[in-house]
């Protein structure tokens, strides 16, 4: 982490366009804050640790209601996004109510820890306060 850039030259993808490859070349004199697109990876191991990420959206979709307005017309039915990810294997010793911060993320309370595979840690966004969109 935080070694440098790398310019990527080619990108592998299979058959159903997921990404399989990438070839390239380290750029150690470039600038980590200027580079404008970053790529965080984790290599292919079994120690890998799953997580399904939550952020939770506004519940109600009008900045504010009036006392004419029914209430139920502005609840917000898609407010909850998961996201599966994985992280290393040291995300297996987070406690519950634990905070941590997601590198390019954000920062996370740990909701449920990992109870091995199929039952990933449970990590709930933490709001900064700035509007931003769900997590992709």
């Amino acid at each position: 982490m935080d070694w440098g850039n790398c310019i990527v030259r080619s990108i592998a993808k299979d058959a159903d366009g997921k990404v399989t490859g990438l070839t390239g070349e380290t750029h150690l004199a470039g600038s980590v804050k200027s580079t404008k697109l970053k790529l965080t990876w984790l290599p292919q191991i079994e120690d890998l640790t799953e997580l399904t990420l939550i952020e939770y959206g506004p519940l109600i979709t009008k900045k504010k209601l009036e006392e004419e307005d029914n209430f139920e017309d502005f609840v917000n039915g898609d407010s909850e996004h998961k996201t599966p990810a994985v992280g290393d294997a040291n995300m297996r010793t987070i406690k519950q109510g634990e905070v941590i911060q997601i590198e390019r993320k954000g920062y996370f309370i740990c909701d449920k820890v990992y109870g091995g595979p199929g039952n990933p840690a449970v990590f709930l966004n933490i709001p900064d306060g700035r509007v931003k969109g769900y997590m992709n």
